[in-house]
Protein backbone atom coordinates (compact mmCIF):
# COMPACT_ATOMS: atom_id res chain seq x y z
CA UNK A 1 0.00 0.00 0.00
CA UNK A 2 2.91 2.25 1.16
CA UNK A 3 4.62 2.24 -2.22
CA UNK A 4 1.10 2.11 -4.04
CA UNK A 5 0.50 5.50 -2.43
CA UNK A 6 3.85 6.74 -2.79
CA UNK A 7 3.81 6.33 -6.87
CA UNK A 8 0.59 8.13 -7.06
CA UNK A 9 2.05 11.04 -4.74
CA UNK A 10 5.13 11.33 -7.01
CA UNK A 11 3.11 11.12 -10.30
CA UNK A 12 0.92 13.66 -8.45
CA UNK A 13 4.12 15.90 -7.82
CA UNK A 14 5.44 15.31 -11.76
CA UNK A 15 1.98 16.19 -12.74
CA UNK A 16 1.75 19.67 -10.56
CA UNK A 17 5.54 20.76 -11.67
CA UNK A 18 4.87 19.99 -15.26
CA UNK A 19 1.89 21.94 -15.26
CA UNK A 20 3.10 25.18 -13.50
CA UNK A 21 5.99 25.13 -16.08
CA UNK A 22 3.69 24.87 -18.50
CA UNK A 23 2.50 28.04 -17.16
CA UNK A 24 5.06 29.40 -16.34
CA UNK A 25 6.98 29.59 -19.90
CA UNK A 26 3.26 31.02 -21.21
CA UNK A 27 3.68 33.89 -18.44
CA UNK A 28 7.28 34.58 -20.05
CA UNK A 29 5.67 34.91 -23.47
CA UNK A 30 3.13 37.52 -22.39
CA UNK A 31 6.13 39.32 -19.95
CA UNK A 32 8.68 40.37 -22.86
CA UNK A 33 6.13 40.55 -25.84
CA UNK A 34 3.23 42.70 -24.77
CA UNK A 35 5.45 45.47 -24.33
CA UNK A 36 7.29 45.13 -27.38
CA UNK A 37 3.66 44.93 -28.99
CA UNK A 38 2.62 47.97 -27.23
CA UNK A 39 5.83 49.65 -28.02
CA UNK A 40 5.98 48.56 -31.73
CA UNK A 41 2.35 48.42 -32.43
CA UNK A 42 0.71 50.49 -30.03
CA UNK A 43 -2.02 48.89 -27.18
CA UNK A 44 -4.71 48.68 -29.38
CA UNK A 45 -2.84 45.73 -31.27
CA UNK A 46 -1.65 43.99 -28.09
CA UNK A 47 -5.58 43.81 -27.47
CA UNK A 48 -6.59 42.06 -30.75
CA UNK A 49 -4.62 39.23 -29.29
CA UNK A 50 -6.39 38.17 -26.55
CA UNK A 51 -9.42 39.39 -28.26
CA UNK A 52 -8.62 36.80 -30.95
CA UNK A 53 -8.29 33.97 -28.16
CA UNK A 54 -11.60 35.34 -26.68
CA UNK A 55 -13.36 34.56 -30.20
CA UNK A 56 -12.54 31.71 -30.51
CA UNK A 57 -13.71 30.84 -26.52
CA UNK A 58 -17.01 31.48 -28.01
CA UNK A 59 -16.68 29.57 -31.24
CA UNK A 60 -15.77 26.96 -28.28
CA UNK A 61 -19.18 26.51 -26.99
CA UNK A 62 -20.12 24.09 -29.43
CA UNK A 63 -17.03 21.99 -28.95
CA UNK A 64 -17.35 21.97 -25.50
CA UNK A 65 -20.82 19.81 -25.36
CA UNK A 66 -19.27 17.54 -27.25
CA UNK A 67 -15.68 16.87 -25.79
CA UNK A 68 -15.88 18.02 -21.88
CA UNK A 69 -17.37 14.88 -20.93
CA UNK A 70 -15.47 12.37 -23.21
CA UNK A 71 -12.68 11.70 -20.77
CA UNK A 72 -15.06 11.55 -17.64
CA UNK A 73 -17.20 8.25 -19.39
CA UNK A 74 -14.41 6.64 -20.92
CA UNK A 75 -11.93 6.60 -17.48
CA UNK A 76 -15.09 5.26 -15.68
CA UNK A 77 -15.53 2.56 -18.55
CA UNK A 78 -11.74 1.85 -18.85
CA UNK A 79 -11.53 1.32 -14.86
CA UNK A 80 -14.12 -1.10 -14.81
CA UNK A 81 -12.17 -2.97 -17.50
CA UNK A 82 -15.05 -2.49 -19.79
CA UNK A 83 -12.73 -1.45 -23.02
CA UNK A 84 -15.54 -2.27 -25.10
CA UNK A 85 -17.69 0.49 -24.06
CA UNK A 86 -14.97 3.04 -23.79
CA UNK A 87 -14.29 3.02 -27.60
CA UNK A 88 -17.41 3.26 -28.02
CA UNK A 89 -17.54 6.69 -26.48
CA UNK A 90 -13.91 7.47 -28.20
CA UNK A 91 -15.65 6.74 -31.68
CA UNK A 92 -18.46 8.74 -30.83
CA UNK A 93 -16.59 11.70 -29.53
CA UNK A 94 -13.72 11.32 -32.83
CA UNK A 95 -16.38 11.60 -35.39
CA UNK A 96 -18.54 13.92 -33.88
CA UNK A 97 -14.78 16.02 -33.63
CA UNK A 98 -14.55 15.34 -37.87
CA UNK A 99 -18.22 16.92 -38.27
CA UNK A 100 -18.14 19.75 -35.95
CA UNK A 101 -14.94 21.01 -37.45
CA UNK A 102 -16.34 21.30 -40.93
CA UNK A 103 -19.45 22.72 -39.91
CA UNK A 104 -17.39 25.21 -38.37
CA UNK A 105 -15.19 26.68 -41.33
CA UNK A 106 -17.76 29.05 -42.88
CA UNK A 107 -18.75 30.76 -39.67
CA UNK A 108 -15.17 31.15 -39.11
CA UNK A 109 -14.23 32.21 -42.88
CA UNK A 110 -16.98 34.81 -42.46
CA UNK A 111 -16.33 36.41 -39.41
CA UNK A 112 -12.81 37.13 -40.51
CA UNK A 113 -14.10 38.57 -43.50
CA UNK A 114 -16.72 40.77 -41.99
CA UNK A 115 -14.63 41.42 -38.71
CA UNK A 116 -14.66 45.04 -39.49
CA UNK A 117 -18.44 45.49 -38.95
CA UNK A 118 -18.29 43.65 -35.52
CA UNK A 119 -15.38 45.35 -33.60
CA UNK A 120 -13.71 48.78 -34.16
CA UNK A 121 -10.64 47.91 -35.60
CA UNK A 122 -8.40 50.97 -36.82
CA UNK A 123 -7.97 51.31 -40.45
CA UNK A 124 -3.87 50.81 -40.60
CA UNK A 125 -3.79 47.60 -38.98
CA UNK A 126 -6.95 46.05 -40.18
CA UNK A 127 -5.79 43.34 -42.40
CA UNK A 128 -3.00 42.83 -39.78
CA UNK A 129 -5.95 42.12 -37.43
CA UNK A 130 -8.47 40.19 -39.83
CA UNK A 131 -5.12 37.43 -40.51
CA UNK A 132 -4.63 37.31 -36.86
CA UNK A 133 -8.02 36.12 -36.69
CA UNK A 134 -7.67 34.14 -39.76
CA UNK A 135 -5.29 31.97 -37.97
CA UNK A 136 -6.36 31.91 -34.92
CA UNK A 137 -9.59 30.05 -35.97
CA UNK A 138 -7.29 27.81 -38.19
CA UNK A 139 -5.66 26.90 -35.30
CA UNK A 140 -8.71 25.76 -33.42
CA UNK A 141 -10.16 24.26 -36.02
CA UNK A 142 -6.68 21.77 -36.04
CA UNK A 143 -7.08 21.24 -32.39
CA UNK A 144 -10.66 20.83 -32.24
CA UNK A 145 -10.40 17.89 -35.34
CA UNK A 146 -7.79 15.90 -32.95
CA UNK A 147 -9.00 16.72 -29.59
CA UNK A 148 -10.04 13.26 -28.82
CA UNK A 149 -5.92 11.86 -28.64
CA UNK A 150 -5.59 13.92 -25.44
CA UNK A 151 -7.67 11.01 -23.89
CA UNK A 152 -5.00 8.95 -23.55
CA UNK A 153 -2.84 10.71 -20.50
CA UNK A 154 -6.36 11.90 -19.06
CA UNK A 155 -7.55 8.38 -18.61
CA UNK A 156 -3.95 6.90 -17.68
CA UNK A 157 -3.63 9.73 -15.28
CA UNK A 158 0.00 11.01 -16.81
CA UNK A 159 -1.28 14.40 -17.56
CA UNK A 160 2.14 15.26 -17.13
CA UNK A 161 3.38 14.23 -19.82
CA UNK A 162 0.48 16.58 -21.87
CA UNK A 163 2.05 19.50 -19.30
CA UNK A 164 5.59 18.68 -21.10
CA UNK A 165 4.05 18.89 -24.68
CA UNK A 166 2.27 21.68 -23.50
CA UNK A 167 5.83 23.41 -22.35
CA UNK A 168 7.72 22.43 -25.12
CA UNK A 169 5.12 23.68 -27.53
CA UNK A 170 5.40 26.79 -25.78
CA UNK A 171 9.39 27.48 -26.44
CA UNK A 172 8.87 26.61 -29.91
CA UNK A 173 5.77 29.16 -30.17
CA UNK A 174 8.84 31.96 -28.70
CA UNK A 175 11.33 30.32 -31.45
CA UNK A 176 9.08 31.59 -34.45
CA UNK A 177 8.04 34.87 -32.62
CA UNK A 178 11.45 35.89 -31.92
CA UNK A 179 12.02 35.13 -35.31
CA UNK A 180 9.49 36.66 -36.95
CA UNK A 181 9.23 40.07 -34.69
CA UNK A 182 13.03 40.52 -34.54
CA UNK A 183 14.13 39.80 -38.21
CA UNK A 184 11.66 41.25 -39.79
CA UNK A 185 9.00 43.99 -39.88
CA UNK A 186 6.68 43.61 -36.80
CA UNK A 187 3.14 42.60 -37.46
CA UNK A 188 0.63 41.14 -34.93
CA UNK A 189 -0.71 38.23 -36.94
CA UNK A 190 3.10 36.73 -36.24
CA UNK A 191 0.95 35.40 -32.73
CA UNK A 192 -1.00 33.66 -35.28
CA UNK A 193 1.15 32.02 -36.97
CA UNK A 194 3.96 30.47 -33.79
CA UNK A 195 0.53 29.36 -32.10
CA UNK A 196 -0.59 27.50 -34.92
CA UNK A 197 3.09 26.15 -35.77
CA UNK A 198 3.03 25.18 -31.75
CA UNK A 199 -0.48 23.09 -32.20
CA UNK A 200 0.23 21.31 -35.48
CA UNK A 201 3.24 19.97 -32.90
CA UNK A 202 1.15 19.20 -29.83
CA UNK A 203 -1.15 17.45 -32.49
CA UNK A 204 1.69 15.06 -33.50
CA UNK A 205 3.27 14.63 -29.93
CA UNK A 206 -0.79 13.72 -28.82
CA UNK A 207 -0.86 11.22 -31.64
CA UNK A 208 2.23 9.76 -30.67
CA UNK A 209 1.49 9.10 -27.20
CA UNK A 210 -2.21 8.08 -27.63
CA UNK A 211 -0.67 5.02 -29.69
CA UNK A 212 1.93 4.34 -26.98
CA UNK A 213 -0.81 4.40 -23.86
CA UNK A 214 -3.58 3.61 -24.82
CA UNK A 215 -3.55 1.55 -28.19
CA UNK A 216 -6.77 -0.13 -27.08
CA UNK A 217 -8.62 2.87 -27.90
CA UNK A 218 -9.51 3.27 -31.88
CA UNK A 219 -12.04 4.49 -33.71
CA UNK A 220 -14.69 1.58 -35.59
CA UNK A 221 -16.99 3.53 -37.85
CA UNK A 222 -18.84 0.51 -38.10
CA UNK A 223 -19.66 0.45 -34.13
CA UNK A 224 -20.29 4.06 -33.85
CA UNK A 225 -23.67 4.34 -31.92
CA UNK A 226 -25.66 7.75 -32.12
CA UNK A 227 -26.73 6.95 -28.55
CA UNK A 228 -23.41 7.13 -27.34
CA UNK A 229 -23.06 10.69 -28.99
CA UNK A 230 -26.13 12.02 -27.73
CA UNK A 231 -25.22 10.84 -23.97
CA UNK A 232 -22.08 12.80 -24.50
CA UNK A 233 -23.81 15.96 -25.60
CA UNK A 234 -26.60 15.89 -23.30
CA UNK A 235 -24.35 15.38 -20.78
CA UNK A 236 -21.72 17.60 -21.75
CA UNK A 237 -24.62 20.76 -23.11
CA UNK A 238 -24.52 21.66 -19.74
CA UNK A 239 -20.41 22.24 -19.58
CA UNK A 240 -21.27 24.91 -22.40
CA UNK A 241 -24.38 26.46 -21.14
CA UNK A 242 -21.86 26.56 -17.84
CA UNK A 243 -19.12 27.97 -20.14
CA UNK A 244 -21.56 30.68 -21.83
CA UNK A 245 -22.28 31.77 -18.32
CA UNK A 246 -18.18 32.38 -18.32
CA UNK A 247 -18.63 34.36 -20.53
CA UNK A 248 -21.02 36.53 -19.74
CA UNK A 249 -18.94 37.22 -16.22
CA UNK A 250 -15.54 38.06 -17.67
CA UNK A 251 -15.50 36.53 -21.43
CA UNK A 252 -16.71 39.64 -23.10
CA UNK A 253 -15.23 42.65 -21.13
CA UNK A 254 -12.76 42.79 -24.17
CA UNK A 255 -15.36 43.05 -26.66
CA UNK A 256 -17.57 45.08 -24.69
CA UNK A 257 -14.91 47.49 -24.03
CA UNK A 258 -13.99 47.48 -27.57
CA UNK A 259 -17.10 48.16 -28.35
CA UNK A 260 -18.86 50.76 -25.75
CA UNK A 261 -15.35 52.45 -24.80
CA UNK A 262 -13.10 52.10 -27.70
CA UNK A 263 -10.20 49.83 -29.21
CA UNK A 264 -7.48 51.20 -27.00
CA UNK A 265 -9.45 51.20 -23.76
CA UNK A 266 -9.82 47.45 -24.80
CA UNK A 267 -5.76 47.37 -24.90
CA UNK A 268 -5.75 48.38 -21.66
CA UNK A 269 -8.21 46.25 -20.38
CA UNK A 270 -6.12 43.29 -22.26
CA UNK A 271 -2.51 44.49 -20.31
CA UNK A 272 -4.27 44.93 -16.79
CA UNK A 273 -5.97 40.94 -17.27
CA UNK A 274 -2.31 39.65 -17.79
CA UNK A 275 -1.71 38.79 -14.60
CA UNK A 276 -5.08 37.46 -13.75
CA UNK A 277 -5.19 35.43 -16.74
CA UNK A 278 -2.27 33.64 -15.44
CA UNK A 279 -3.32 33.18 -12.03
CA UNK A 280 -6.55 31.54 -13.84
CA UNK A 281 -4.64 29.57 -16.04
CA UNK A 282 -2.65 28.61 -13.53
CA UNK A 283 -5.56 27.53 -11.34
CA UNK A 284 -6.66 25.78 -14.33
CA UNK A 285 -3.31 23.71 -14.86
CA UNK A 286 -3.16 22.55 -11.18
CA UNK A 287 -6.92 21.79 -10.68
CA UNK A 288 -6.54 19.22 -14.32
CA UNK A 289 -3.89 17.58 -12.42
CA UNK A 290 -6.14 16.02 -9.62
CA UNK A 291 -9.16 15.56 -11.91
CA UNK A 292 -8.27 12.03 -12.92
CA UNK A 293 -7.94 10.34 -9.31
CA UNK A 294 -11.46 12.28 -8.42
CA UNK A 295 -13.09 9.96 -11.21
CA UNK A 296 -11.35 6.89 -10.18
CA UNK A 297 -12.01 7.04 -7.16
CA UNK A 298 -16.03 7.58 -7.91
CA UNK A 299 -15.69 5.00 -10.63
CA UNK A 300 -14.49 2.57 -7.49
CA UNK A 301 -17.34 3.65 -5.28
CA UNK A 302 -14.95 5.25 -3.24
CA UNK A 303 -16.69 8.42 -1.48
CA UNK A 304 -14.75 8.73 1.87
CA UNK A 305 -11.64 8.47 -0.08
CA UNK A 306 -13.01 11.07 -3.09
CA UNK A 307 -13.56 13.52 -0.26
CA UNK A 308 -10.50 12.89 0.90
CA UNK A 309 -8.67 13.88 -1.87
CA UNK A 310 -10.80 16.76 -2.89
CA UNK A 311 -9.72 18.30 0.48
CA UNK A 312 -6.09 16.88 -0.31
CA UNK A 313 -6.76 18.96 -3.39
CA UNK A 314 -8.67 21.91 -1.95
CA UNK A 315 -5.23 22.92 0.47
CA UNK A 316 -2.74 22.32 -1.85
CA UNK A 317 -4.26 24.67 -4.34
CA UNK A 318 -4.93 27.12 -1.50
CA UNK A 319 -1.24 26.91 -0.33
CA UNK A 320 0.47 27.36 -3.98
CA UNK A 321 -2.28 29.91 -5.84
CA UNK A 322 -2.60 32.40 -2.46
CA UNK A 323 0.98 33.28 -3.03
CA UNK A 324 1.01 34.51 -6.95
CA UNK A 325 -2.73 35.88 -5.86
CA UNK A 326 -1.26 37.84 -3.19
CA UNK A 327 1.86 39.11 -4.90
CA UNK A 328 -0.67 40.40 -7.90
CA UNK A 329 -2.25 42.56 -4.76
CA UNK A 330 0.89 43.64 -3.08
CA UNK A 331 3.35 44.43 -6.20
CA UNK A 332 1.09 44.52 -9.39
CA UNK A 333 1.82 48.54 -9.04
CA UNK A 334 5.58 48.25 -9.14
CA UNK A 335 5.49 45.98 -11.95
CA UNK A 336 3.43 47.69 -14.49
CA UNK A 337 5.62 50.47 -13.72
CA UNK A 338 8.64 48.32 -14.36
CA UNK A 339 6.68 46.53 -17.39
CA UNK A 340 4.78 48.72 -19.42
CA UNK A 341 6.20 52.68 -18.45
CA UNK A 342 4.30 53.95 -21.21
CA UNK A 343 0.74 53.37 -19.48
CA UNK A 344 -0.99 54.09 -16.14
CA UNK A 345 0.47 51.30 -13.76
CA UNK A 346 -2.32 52.77 -10.80
CA UNK A 347 -5.43 51.83 -13.33
CA UNK A 348 -3.80 48.93 -14.52
CA UNK A 349 -3.23 48.18 -10.66
CA UNK A 350 -6.30 49.16 -10.08
CA UNK A 351 -7.50 46.77 -13.21
CA UNK A 352 -5.96 43.25 -11.84
CA UNK A 353 -7.29 43.59 -8.48
CA UNK A 354 -10.61 44.14 -9.48
CA UNK A 355 -10.52 41.28 -11.98
CA UNK A 356 -9.35 38.63 -9.20
CA UNK A 357 -10.91 40.37 -6.01
CA UNK A 358 -13.04 36.99 -5.77
CA UNK A 359 -10.21 34.33 -5.96
CA UNK A 360 -9.50 35.88 -2.20
CA UNK A 361 -12.34 33.74 -1.40
CA UNK A 362 -12.46 31.12 -3.95
CA UNK A 363 -9.18 30.25 -4.93
CA UNK A 364 -9.59 27.03 -3.67
CA UNK A 365 -13.20 26.14 -4.23
CA UNK A 366 -12.19 25.74 -8.24
CA UNK A 367 -11.37 22.17 -7.25
CA UNK A 368 -14.85 21.51 -6.09
CA UNK A 369 -16.65 21.85 -9.89
CA UNK A 370 -15.34 18.85 -10.87
CA UNK A 371 -17.35 17.15 -8.27
CA UNK A 372 -20.10 18.21 -10.73
CA UNK A 373 -18.55 16.18 -13.48
CA UNK A 374 -17.75 13.40 -11.88
CA UNK A 375 -21.33 13.05 -10.30
CA UNK A 376 -22.46 14.20 -13.58
CA UNK A 377 -25.08 16.46 -12.17
CA UNK A 378 -24.00 19.39 -14.11
CA UNK A 379 -27.44 21.03 -14.81
CA UNK A 380 -27.79 23.26 -11.43
CA UNK A 381 -24.15 24.87 -11.25
CA UNK A 382 -24.51 26.06 -15.22
CA UNK A 383 -28.15 27.51 -14.98
CA UNK A 384 -26.72 29.32 -11.94
CA UNK A 385 -23.45 30.90 -13.57
CA UNK A 386 -25.71 31.86 -16.30
CA UNK A 387 -28.20 33.40 -14.49
CA UNK A 388 -24.71 35.17 -12.40
CA UNK A 389 -23.49 35.96 -15.52
CA UNK A 390 -26.37 37.34 -17.08
CA UNK A 391 -26.92 39.66 -13.88
CA UNK A 392 -23.58 40.62 -13.94
CA UNK A 393 -23.52 41.86 -18.18
CA UNK A 394 -26.40 44.00 -16.86
CA UNK A 395 -24.98 45.38 -14.36
CA UNK A 396 -21.97 46.37 -16.28
CA UNK A 397 -24.04 47.78 -19.20
CA UNK A 398 -26.05 50.07 -16.55
CA UNK A 399 -22.88 51.14 -15.02
CA UNK A 400 -21.33 52.23 -18.46
CA UNK A 401 -24.48 53.81 -19.03
CA UNK A 402 -24.73 55.80 -15.81
CA UNK A 403 -21.93 56.53 -14.48
CA UNK A 404 -18.33 56.94 -15.66
CA UNK A 405 -16.70 54.10 -13.82
CA UNK A 406 -15.72 52.95 -17.53
CA UNK A 407 -13.31 50.33 -17.41
CA UNK A 408 -13.27 49.99 -13.62
CA UNK A 409 -17.08 48.66 -14.20
CA UNK A 410 -16.11 46.13 -16.67
CA UNK A 411 -13.65 44.38 -14.79
CA UNK A 412 -14.98 44.75 -11.18
CA UNK A 413 -18.30 43.37 -11.71
CA UNK A 414 -18.17 40.10 -12.27
CA UNK A 415 -15.68 39.41 -9.06
CA UNK A 416 -18.86 39.96 -6.92
CA UNK A 417 -20.90 37.68 -8.90
CA UNK A 418 -18.20 34.55 -8.50
CA UNK A 419 -18.18 35.10 -4.60
CA UNK A 420 -21.95 34.65 -4.63
CA UNK A 421 -22.02 32.16 -6.37
CA UNK A 422 -19.29 29.91 -4.84
CA UNK A 423 -20.05 30.70 -1.51
CA UNK A 424 -23.36 29.92 -1.60
CA UNK A 425 -24.04 27.22 -4.15
CA UNK A 426 -20.21 25.69 -5.37
CA UNK A 427 -19.23 24.42 -1.62
CA UNK A 428 -22.39 23.39 0.07
CA UNK A 429 -23.54 21.58 -3.38
CA UNK A 430 -20.31 20.00 -4.09
CA UNK A 431 -20.41 18.48 -0.26
CA UNK A 432 -24.12 17.57 -0.93
CA UNK A 433 -23.86 15.85 -4.03
CA UNK A 434 -20.98 13.68 -2.46
CA UNK A 435 -24.02 12.74 0.46
CA UNK A 436 -21.35 14.69 2.61
CA UNK A 437 -22.72 17.83 5.02
CA UNK A 438 -23.08 21.01 3.24
CA UNK A 439 -20.27 22.32 5.28
CA UNK A 440 -17.80 19.59 4.62
CA UNK A 441 -15.11 22.02 2.93
CA UNK A 442 -16.09 25.27 4.56
CA UNK A 443 -12.73 25.09 6.44
CA UNK A 444 -10.44 24.69 3.15
CA UNK A 445 -11.95 28.14 2.11
CA UNK A 446 -11.42 29.96 5.30
CA UNK A 447 -7.72 28.53 5.55
CA UNK A 448 -7.37 30.05 2.09
CA UNK A 449 -8.70 33.60 2.91
CA UNK A 450 -6.88 33.61 6.27
CA UNK A 451 -3.31 33.01 3.66
CA UNK A 452 -4.36 35.94 2.20
CA UNK A 453 -4.57 37.84 4.28
CA UNK A 454 -1.54 37.40 6.79
CA UNK A 455 0.47 37.63 3.12
CA UNK A 456 -0.94 40.76 2.54
CA UNK A 457 -0.31 42.46 5.95
CA UNK A 458 3.53 41.05 5.46
CA UNK A 459 3.84 42.12 1.85
CA UNK A 460 2.57 45.89 2.07
CA UNK A 461 4.98 45.69 5.52
CA UNK A 462 7.83 45.02 3.35
CA UNK A 463 6.89 47.45 0.40
CA UNK A 464 6.64 50.15 3.00
CA UNK A 465 9.80 49.79 4.47
CA UNK A 466 11.16 49.46 0.90
CA UNK A 467 11.28 51.60 -2.62
CA UNK A 468 11.11 48.82 -5.64
CA UNK A 469 12.76 50.85 -8.26
CA UNK A 470 14.33 47.79 -10.49
CA UNK A 471 13.48 44.15 -11.64
CA UNK A 472 15.95 42.85 -9.27
CA UNK A 473 14.29 45.00 -6.15
CA UNK A 474 10.64 43.21 -7.56
CA UNK A 475 12.23 39.70 -8.13
CA UNK A 476 13.99 39.80 -4.57
CA UNK A 477 11.31 41.19 -2.63
CA UNK A 478 8.47 39.22 -4.29
CA UNK A 479 10.66 35.82 -3.64
CA UNK A 480 10.93 36.59 -0.06
CA UNK A 481 7.16 37.44 0.20
CA UNK A 482 6.66 33.93 -1.87
CA UNK A 483 8.76 32.13 0.83
CA UNK A 484 7.19 33.34 3.55
CA UNK A 485 4.06 32.70 2.50
CA UNK A 486 4.75 29.05 1.58
CA UNK A 487 5.76 28.59 4.98
CA UNK A 488 3.14 30.39 6.80
CA UNK A 489 0.33 29.00 4.58
CA UNK A 490 1.75 25.52 5.65
CA UNK A 491 1.19 26.18 9.11
CA UNK A 492 -2.24 27.57 8.64
CA UNK A 493 -3.19 24.88 6.04
CA UNK A 494 -1.76 21.75 7.20
CA UNK A 495 -1.66 20.16 10.30
CA UNK A 496 1.24 18.52 11.84
CA UNK A 497 1.02 14.88 10.08
CA UNK A 498 0.05 16.52 6.94
CA UNK A 499 3.04 18.55 7.62
CA UNK A 500 5.43 15.94 8.22
CA UNK A 501 4.31 14.09 5.23
CA UNK A 502 4.92 17.12 2.70
CA UNK A 503 8.29 17.77 4.70
CA UNK A 504 9.28 13.83 3.61
CA UNK A 505 7.62 14.36 0.07
CA UNK A 506 10.01 17.25 -0.63
CA UNK A 507 12.81 15.18 0.31
CA UNK A 508 11.98 12.47 -1.81
CA UNK A 509 11.87 14.51 -5.32
CA UNK A 510 15.24 14.31 -5.75
CA UNK A 511 14.85 10.19 -6.18
CA UNK A 512 11.60 11.08 -8.60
Amino acid sequence: MMGKDTSKNKALAINMISSAVAVGVHLAISFFLSPYIVAKLGVEANGFVTLASNFVGYASLISIALNSMAGRFITIKFYQDDLAEANKYYTAVTLGNYVLSLFMVIPAVLCVIYLEKFINISADILWDVKLLFALVFLNYLVRTTFSSWNTATFVTNKLYIQSMRDMQSQLIRVAILLGLFFLIKPYVYYMGVASLMATIYTVGYAFYYKKKLMPQLKVRIASFNKNYFIELIASGIWNTINQLGLLLLSGLDLLIANVFVGAEAMGILSLGKILPNVLVQLTTALKSVFTPTFIMKYAQGDIEGLKLELKKAMKITGIILTIPLSLVIIFGNEFYQLWVPSQDAGLLQTLSVLTIFGYIFTVSTTVLFDVFVVVNKLKTNAILVVISGIASTGLVFILLGNTNLGLLAIAGVSSVANIIRNLCFTVPFGAKYLNLKWNTFFPEVGYSVLSVLILNAIGYGIENIVVIDSWLKLAAYAAITGVLGLLINSFIVLNKTERNYLVKAVKSKVHL
